[in-house]
């Protein structure tokens, strides 16, 4: 009799066990289940907001001459790289200069001569400090009428993380409004000096407008890469190369030395530098 109630509470036992294992699964699926409607929700999100952008174009985001289009991936942790927003089969680059013009000597001018000449375009980001002189006010006008976008880099390049927010506003927007003075143009463009940025950052470049971009790689400022040939072949040879990579360099001779091995590298190894008024701005993210 002992041995029939051992046997009726392990079958009892069991047939539970079967139930909860089951409901687990259940649990599993129905989880699963939601994890891939969210994510088509989110596919069809991001969807309709590329299509948001792709009907409301300003008049700087044109389709090219071949009916490419690209935004900017909008958070600036993954490097502010460049998306397409249509079905683009190419590689692409986007060139962005920091410093310009450099003082005491430029070579900025020379720089967007010899894009020009390859016809390449870039984004250049200022300094205001470099803008109070008409030397520097004169470089920026005829960068801009050759047809580059000037980009903000702050007024002093200071580090963004130890100003407060009013510091942080008078370093944008002074260089904001000296741009504009120039060249008839608000930048839309921001890069915080060394990358460094925070809070206060993302809410001013929002209030003004900028999307703030940070790179992919850059190797101009590094003592191994401050020669020309040097320079080059990193370049167009590094493990940080490619689809979409957003390439720093700066106002800096070495870097000038360089750029006409670096388009014909770049072009030779497939890819076609994008021309940034073709690149749609967006809002910032800004992450809690």
């Amino acid at each position: 009799m002992m041995k029939q109630w051992i046997l009726l509470f392990c079958g009892v036992f069991f047939l539970l066990g079967c139930q909860n294992v089951s409901d687990i699964k259940d649990e599993g699926s129905n989880q699963n289940s939601e994890q891939k409607t969210d994510n088509k929700s989110e596919t069809q999100n991001k969807d309709q907001s590329h299509s948001e952008i792709w009907t409301n174009y300003s008049d700087y985001a044109k389709l090219d001459q071949d009916g490419f289009a690209y935004t900017m991936v909008n958070d600036p942790d993954v490097s502010s790289e460049i998306l397409p927003l249509n079905d683009s089969a190419r590689n692409v680059v986007l060139f962005t200069f920091d410093d310009a013009p450099y003082e005491p000597q430029s070579h900025a001018l020379q720089m967007a001569q010899l894009m020009k000449a390859k016809d390449v375009n870039a984004i250049f980001l200022v300094n205001g400090m470099y803008l109070e002189g008409e030397h520097g006010r004169k470089i920026v006008k005829e960068i801009f009428d050759m047809g580059f976008e000037i980009g903000n880099h702050t007024t002093t390049h200071p580090n963004m993380r130890e100003l407060s927010y009013e510091d942080q506003y008078q370093e944008i927007k002074k260089t904001n409004d000296l741009v504009e003075e120039i060249t008839g143009q608000a930048p839309r463009w921001f890069r915080p000096p060394f990358g460094y940025f925070n809070m206060d950052t993302f809410n001013i470049c929002n209030e003004l407008g900028l999307q703030l971009m940070t790179w992919s790689y850059g190797y101009d400022w590094m003592e191994d890469y401050q020669d020309a040939t040097a320079l080059a072949q990193i370049s167009v040879e590094n493990d940080y190369l490619r689809n979409g990579a957003n390439i720093l360099m700066h106002d800096r001779v070495w870097t000038y030395g360089a750029l006409g091995q670096m388009i014909d590298g770049l072009r030779e190894n497939g890819y076609h530098i994008v021309d940034p008024k073709i690149i749609k701005a967006r809002n910032n993210i800004i992450m809690e």
